[in-house]
């Protein structure tokens, strides 16, 4: 038994155990992670101590991390309950997924539907997503930030269906303009490198994905919210959770089999290999642009539009960077 620090404080049946005298004197602790450290209350760990500051390695996701963390005085929760499933593929295709907007209107056509035709039968009344047909009329854009992390987002065509359109007055009066448009007015998936998901779109998560082999993934997500948000918003903000992520929501089952197709399509024998991230490439741009400044973040590359696919190269890049880097304690 172990308490929370990981000390071991009881070993089952010790007395009648017969343990030789060498047991007596090891160490049952757990072992200790050689490097833990937090940032704006989420804790991250390395199995390796030879590693930068959790600073450096956020670079700028640092300042998206702010935009999530900063929606109330109090920070975030993770409520009660999560989902986990797996799915037929690298874990590399989820990274790429939740970033890339092109998908958007094809793969989740029926889950836009749905909602548009409930809205319908609302009397276009009682709006409860933010998810439109309008989406690709939409300004949006996609960063590099550093690290292999990435960034993907979209203006909202609605955003006072988000629980968190309440607060901007108090967010606008602390924040300014620039950041509370970030908080309330665009959806944002933000990938840490390797494998963790801070989203604010259809409702707020996080969602970490980890290799039980090559070609099989699993998927562990809990829902965010913002600590002390009023019931209303809490209870909207759980049903747009559940409309749309989960196994069984009406969204994630679409992905998983998307993830599947291609997983069985990189086994084609006769393939040339996956097409390039050509898409949009003559329009992305060293450095920030306009809404990058008005959060406070300096990507090392920008692009305009989140259908583009020239910031997930930057994911490929860290991981080949790590692969090539000899291993040090």
């Amino acid at each position: 038994m172990y308490d929370s620090a990981g000390r071991n404080v009881e070993i089952k049946d010790r007395a009648s155990g017969a343990y030789p005298p060498a047991f007596e004197r090891q160490n049952h602790d757990l072992t200790p992670l050689p490097r833990l450290e937090s940032y704006r209350g989420f804790l991250f760990g390395s199995l390796r101590a030879g590693v930068p500051t959790l600073r450096e390695h956020l670079a700028a996701a640092a300042g998206v991390i702010d935009a999530l963390v900063d929606q109330s005085p109090q920070g975030l929760e993770v409520l009660r309950g999560g989902s986990s499933y797996t799915f037929r593929g690298n874990w590399k295709v989820h990274a790429e997924n939740g970033l890339d907007g092109y998908h958007v209107s094809t793969v989740h056509a029926n889950f836009i539907g749905m909602v548009m035709r409930r809205q319908t039968e609302r009397g276009g009344k009682a709006l409860t997503s933010i998810a439109d047909d309008r989406i690709l009329e939409q300004a949006s854009g996609a960063y590099d930030l550093g690290s292999g992390h990435v960034l993907a987002w979209s203006n909202v065509s609605q955003p006072g269906v988000r629980p968190l359109a309440r607060e901007r007055e108090r967010l606008t009066a602390q924040f300014g303009t620039g950041k509370t448009t970030w908080m309330i007015d665009r959806m944002r998936n933000l990938l840490l490198f390797p494998n963790l998901f801070l989203m604010d779109q259809t409702s707020t998560q996080i969602r970490v994905f980890r290799p039980l082999a090559p070609d099989l993934t699993h998927v562990q997500i809990y829902c965010l919210a913002p600590r002390g948000e009023a019931p209303e918003a809490r209870r909207l903000r759980v049903r747009q959770f559940e409309d749309f992520f989960n196994a069984t929501g009406m969204a994630t089952p679409d992905d998983l089999t998307e993830f599947e197709a291609s997983q069985a399509g990189f086994a084609a024998a006769a393939s040339t290999g996956p097409q390039d991230y050509a898409r949009g490439h003559v329009r992305a741009r060293p450095g920030a642009d306009g809404p990058a400044a008005e959060l406070g973040v300096a990507p090392v590359q920008s692009s305009p539009n989140f259908q583009d696919e020239t910031h997930l190269p930057a994911i490929f890049r860290q991981w080949q960077h790590l692969l090539a880097t000899p291993r040090t304690a």
